[in-house]
């Protein structure tokens, strides 16, 4: 049972959301609902479970998780990829999404030869994937009919974890995270099509990683990171800086907010970051230096820059560069 106390600093933590999701939508004028409840994050300088846990204990709750295939031969088909990437011990749950055109993001679409033998066609749907990633283990998982689509659930597992999420502009693919699906319906300037909202709005609990004890593993947020034109991923890194007087050199991390302005330069490239925000001081600077269990700070500088600083550098993870 939850204590009183993880109570309490749960509930400020979903406050702070709150107030963070006002102002990103603000910022970026989005004319559309904004989902303000998290899921259930933890602290990264505080919670054992990040260095204890073992990778294979935890759930997820797929739809119709490994159930027989079922098809409705007059719908076409799309394919849902999913993987677990394991950021040290803390697992990222992330999805494939296709770059339909220059502005939406989709599922993979799947062409049907006509076969009616759910079998062979889903064998023909792995075969398929596994062609664009020969390397990675591919496996059906299970599937949801919505209205237009037959969505079929692959898992993408890479053994050896290593440069499978990393995507460049010569990608036509991103791997969306959790909180770009449910808070801000957009992967950089991409937004997400109808079909894959719906189908995450119709399952919501596909979107949390929980460990075996029912605790949710903490959901990344998003943030981004100016730095020089590359296109190498090798060359790519954050780094301290001393941007704000009353603060040591901090990684200093865009949120998605500041899109528009860090978008103006054709002399820089633009990386996406997955962050662990752990425990979070909002917009107070004294707080943050001095009590050190704050991994967090979120500021706005000078009313322009909207910052995520964080103290450690094993919380974030590189997603893409743009």
């Amino acid at each position: 049972m939850m204590s009183n106390k993880n109570t309490s600093f749960i509930n400020t933590r979903n406050t702070i959301f709150a107030k963070l999701h006002k102002l990103f939508e603000d910022d970026i004028n989005i004319n559309k609902d904004v989902t303000t409840n998290e899921p259930e994050m933890t602290s990264i300088a505080n919670n054992e479970n990040h260095n204890t846990t073992d990778k294979r204990n935890y759930i997820l709750n797929v739809p119709n998780d490994n159930m027989e295939l079922k098809i409705n031969l007059g719908k076409p088909f799309e394919i849902c990829i999913y993987q677990v990437y394991w950021h040290n011990a803390i697992p990222i749950l992330l999805f494939l999404l296709n770059k339909k055109n220059e502005t939406t993001l989709s599922f993979v679409e799947f062409i049907n030869n006509g076969s009616n033998n759910t079998g062979r066609l889903k064998n023909n749907i792995i075969k398929y994937i596994s062609t664009f990633f020969p390397i990675i283990n591919i496996t059906y998982r299970g599937y949801y009919e919505t209205n237009e689509k037959n969505v079929i659930i692959l898992n993408y597992e890479d053994q050896y974890n290593y440069n499978s999420i990393i995507t460049t502009d010569k990608n036509n693919y991103l791997w969306s995270s959790v909180y770009e699906v449910i808070n801000l319906n957009k992967v950089y300037n991409y937004s997400l099509d109808i079909n894959v909202t719906e189908f995450f709005k119709n399952n919501p609990g596909f979107l949390k990683i929980t460990q075996t004890n029912g605790v949710n593993y903490e959901t990344p947020i998003i943030c981004y990171y100016k730095t020089k034109k590359t296109e190498n991923i090798d060359e790519v890194d954050i780094y301290r800086e001393a941007i704000i007087p009353s603060l040591p050199k901090s990684y200093y991390l865009y949120s998605s907010g500041c899109i528009p302005k860090i978008n103006e330069s054709n002399s820089s490239s633009i990386v996406r970051i997955a962050v662990f925000i752990g425990k979070m001081a909002f917009k107070d600077i004294e707080l943050y230096n001095t009590d050190n269990s704050y991994d967090t700070l979120f500021y706005i500088y000078k009313n322009v820059n909207r910052y995520f600083i964080i103290r450690n550098y094993n919380q974030h993870t590189i997603l893409s560069i743009l």
